[in-house]
C-alpha cells in the first residue's frame, strides 16, 4: 500500500510542477512567406491572438500587431518544432538533474544494500546514456543536414537566424 501511495504522490508532484510550465511554456517565433516574423506564446502557434512582427523578450512576446492567425497546416510543423524545443531545453534537463539525486541517494544509502547500491550505478549510469542519445541524436540530425546542405537547396538559408530546426510557415496574414 504505501509503495503505491507513494507512486501516486510522486506523479501528482512531478505533473502540478510540469503541467503549468507545458502550458505556460515560453514564446516561440516563426516566419510568414514574406519574411514577417510570428511571434506566440504556449505550445499551439495558432487559433489565437500573436504578435505578428513583435519579438521575444524574456518568456514573453512584446512589440509587433496583435492579429488572429486560424490554424493551417504548416502549423502542425510549427508546433512540432516548439515541444522538441520545449522537452529538450525545458523538460529534459530537469528530469535528468531528478533522476541522478535520485540514484545518488540509492548510491549513497546502499552500502549495506548490495542491491540498493547496484541499483543507483543503474540508474546514474541510465540517466548519462539516455542524455548522450537524446543530445547526441539531435546534433548529429543537425550535423548531417549540414553536410547536405539541406538550408542551401530548400530555400532555409535566409531562415539561418532561427537555428537549424526553424519552419518557415508560409500563412496569410
Amino acid at each position: 500500500m504505501s509503495k503505491n501511495l507513494f507512486a501516486f504522490i510522486s506523479i501528482f508532484v512531478l505533473a502540478g510542477v510540469l503541467l503549468p510550465s507545458v502550458s505556460l511554456a515560453i514564446a516561440n517565433i516563426y516566419r510568414t512567406k514574406d519574411g514577417t516574423s510570428v511571434c506566440y506564446e504556449g505550445l499551439v502557434p495558432c487559433g489565437k491572438e500573436v504578435a505578428v512582427g513583435g519579438m521575444i523578450q524574456g518568456d514573453k512576446c512584446s512589440g509587433g500587431t496583435k492579429t488572429m492567425v486560424y490554424c493551417q497546416f504548416c502549423h502542425l510543423f510549427v508546433m512540432l518544432n516548439g515541444i522538441v524545443k520545449f522537452v529538450l531545453i525545458n523538460v529534459v534537463p530537469y528530469l535528468a538533474v531528478l533522476m541522478l539525486v535520485a540514484g545518488g541517494i540509492m548510491f549513497y544509502f546502499g552500502g549495506g544494500k548490495p542491491d540498493l547500491l547496484n541499483r543507483g550505478k543503474q540508474l546514474i549510469s541510465g540517466v548519462i546514456i539516455g542524455l548522450f542519445l537524446i543530445y547526441g541524436a539531435y546534433m548529429l540530425v543537425g550535423v548531417f543536414l549540414s553536410i547536405l546542405k539541406v538550408s542551401q537547396w530548400t530555400g532555409l538559408a535566409e531562415w539561418a537566424d532561427q537555428g537549424p530546426f526553424s519552419i518557415k510557415c508560409d500563412i496569410e496574414i
